[in-house]
C-alpha cells in the first residue's frame, strides 16, 4: 500500500501547517512532495510519530500579550479519526479576518476590551481547515504609558474542542515597530497572505482617524501612535495594502468620505465606515465575528445594522452614530457623473454657502454631506443621475437625528470636503494643495484654481 506523505494527512496542532515557524514549514512543504511506500502500516505509524514529535518540539515556544484572555491553554494536538486519513478542504474554502488593532494611544484600553468581547463570543474552531481570525495587537502596556515599548504581535484566536478560547501568538515584531507605519501594515498583510491561504481576506482597522485630512494637521489622519506621534496619510495607507481585500471595516472616526472611498476602491471590494466620529465603544464586537465568519457570505450590512442599532438605542449624547456600506465597484460611475457636474458648473463651485449645506462633523468644518453639496449647483436631471449612482454605490446608510449637538437632517452615505467652509485663506490653500493629489480629485477636478467668493 502506497501512502502519500502529506502533512494534511498527519494530525498536527490546530491550524497546522500555518502556525508552524517558517523554516520548519519549508521542511514540511518539501516533505509533502515525497512519496513513501513503507512495507507495513507499522512503518507508516512510526514515520508519523517522528514527524509529530518534531513539530511538537519546534512549536513549544509561544509568546504572550496582555490581553484579558485565558491563555493557560497550550497548543492542542488532534489525533483525528482512527479510519483512513483524508485530505482537508482546499484553501479556497475558507476566509481570513484580520483585526488590525493600532492602539498604542489613548484608545488602548478600549481596543483591548474589543478583543475581550471577541474572545467571549463567536470564534472559529481551531482544528481542521477552518476560517482564520487574526489580531495584530499593538497596545500600550498600561494606559498613557508611551515610554515602555510593547512590540506588535500577530495573534490567532480560535476555540478548541473543549470550547475554550485560545490565543496563539504567531509572530512578534521588534519593539520599535509601529503599527501605524505603512511598512508595518504591508508586512503584516503580506505575512498573513503567505501563511494563511484563503479564498478571501477582510480587515477591521481600529484606531484614531480624521479621514482625508493631512497627517499632523489634526494629529489623527489614519491611526495614531501615542509615543512618536506617527500617523498614516490615507494615500500611504492605501498604497501599503499589498493585495485586494474583500472588505475593510473602519472602526475609526471620519473615514466615511468619498475621498477615502475612492482612494481605496482598488484595494477592497466593500467599505464599512462612518462619516462622523465613532464613540469609544466602537463596533459591536460581541457579534462582529459571527457576522463576518459564522455567516456565509460575510454579512457587512449586518455589521452596520448592529452598530447603528446599538447607538440608536442609547439616550442623550450617546445616541450618536452615522454608518455606511459602500460597493467600491460603483465608485467610478459616481466619479464620472460628478466630474460632469463639476465641469458644467465650475463657475458656481466657489460660491457654495456652507451654512446651507449639511455638516457631518459636530466640531470641524472639513466634512459635509456629498449629495447636499452637489444639490447646491446641479439641476434636477443631474441630481437624478447622482441619486441613481448613489443608490448603486451605497448599500446601506443610517444616522441618528443628532450627533452630539449637530443636527443631521440629510445624509447620503458619504461626506466630502467643501473648500468654502474654510474661512482662513492660509489653511484653505494648504488643504486644497494637499487635496489635489487625491485620486478622487484627479478623477473629478473638484478642487480647481477658481477663486472662493
Amino acid at each position: 500500500m502506497t501512502h502519500i506523505f502529506n502533512f494534511t494527512n498527519i494530525p498536527f496542532f490546530p491550524g497546522a501547517p500555518y502556525n508552524i515557524p517558517e523554516k520548519f514549514r519549508e521542511i514540511l512543504l518539501l516533505l509533502q512532495s515525497f512519496e513513501v511506500a513503507p512495507e507495513s502500516e507499522r512503518q507508516m505509524k512510526i514515520i508519523r510519530h517522528i514527524l509529530l514529535a518534531a513539530v511538537t518540539a519546534v512549536s513549544a515556544a509561544s509568546c504572550s500579550d496582555t490581553l484579558k484572555l485565558d491563555f493557560s491553554e497550550q497548543r492542542q494536538f488532534w489525533n483525528g479519526s482512527q479510519g483512513t486519513a483524508t485530505r482537508n478542504p482546499a484553501p479556497d474554502s475558507r476566509r481570513t479576518l484580520i483585526v488590525y488593532s493600532a492602539g498604542y494611544n489613548n484608545l488602548s484600553s478600549a481596543l483591548r476590551d474589543d478583543i475581550d468581547d471577541i474572545s467571549e463570543n463567536y470564534l472559529p474552531e481551531g482544528y481542521g481547515y477552518c476560517d482564520n481570525l487574526l489580531v495584530l495587537a499593538h497596545h500600550s502596556v498600561s494606559d498613557y504609558d508611551y515610554r515602555t515599548d510593547n512590540p506588535p504581535c500577530l495573534i490567532r484566536l480560535y476555540r478548541n474542542r473543549d470550547g475554550k478560547a485560545v490565543r496563539d501568538t504567531i509572530k512578534t515584531w521588534p519593539e520599535d515597530t509601529r503599527a501605524v507605519d505603512p511598512s508595518t501594515l504591508t508586512d503584516v498583510l503580506s505575512y498573513v497572505k503567505k501563511n494563511f491561504p484563503s479564498k478571501e481576506y477582510g480587515m477591521i482597522f481600529s484606531s484614531h482617524s480624521t479621514g482625508w485630512l493631512p497627517p499632523q494637521f489634526s494629529m489623527r489622519s489614519i491611526g495614531q501612535d501615542g509615543g512618536t506621534g506617527a500617523e498614516m496619510d490615507v494615500k500611504d495607507f492605501a498604497a501599503a495594502i499589498p493585495f485586494r481585500l474583500s472588505y475593510i471595516i473602519f472602526d475609526a472616526c471620519l473615514t466615511g468620505g468619498v475621498e477615502v472611498a475612492y482612494e481605496l476602491k482598488d484595494k477592497c471590494e466593500y467599505l464599512v465606515f462612518s462619516s462622523e466620529e465613532i464613540l469609544a465603544d466602537g463596533m459591536v464586537y460581541t457579534n462582529i465575528t459571527s457576522r463576518l465568519l459564522e455567516e456565509n457570505p460575510s454579512n457587512l450590512i449586518g455589521v452596520a445594522e448592529d452598530y447603528f442599532g446599538h447607538y440608536d438605542s442609547q439616550s442623550g449624547q450617546y445616541r450618536s452614530a452615522l454608518i455606511s456600506v459602500v460597493d467600491c465597484s460603483m465608485l467610478d460611475h459616481l466619479a464620472d457623473i460628478s466630474s460632469g457636474i463639476f465641469g458644467d458648473h465650475a463657475g458656481q463651485l466657489g460660491g457654495i454657502d456652507p451654512s446651507k449645506v449639511q455638516k457631518l462633523n459636530y466640531q470641524t468644518r472639513y466634512f459635509y454631506d456629498f449629495r447636499d453639496i452637489l444639490s447646491r449647483i446641479a439641476d434636477e436631471s443631474e441630481m437624478a443621475e447622482i441619486d441613481t449612482a448613489l443608490e448603486d454605490c451605497i448599500l446601506y446608510k443610517a444616522h441618528t437625528p443628532y450627533f452630539f449637538s449637530n443636527k443631521v437632517d440629510r445624509f447620503c452615505g458619504l461626506s466630502m470636503y467643501l473648500p468654502t467652509a474654510v474661512s482662513s485663506s492660509y489653511y484653505r490653500d494648504y488643504l486644497n494643495d494637499y487635496y489635489k493629489d487625491f485620486k478622487w480629485n484627479q478623477a473629478t477636478n473638484w478642487i480647481s484654481d477658481l477663486p472662493i467668493y
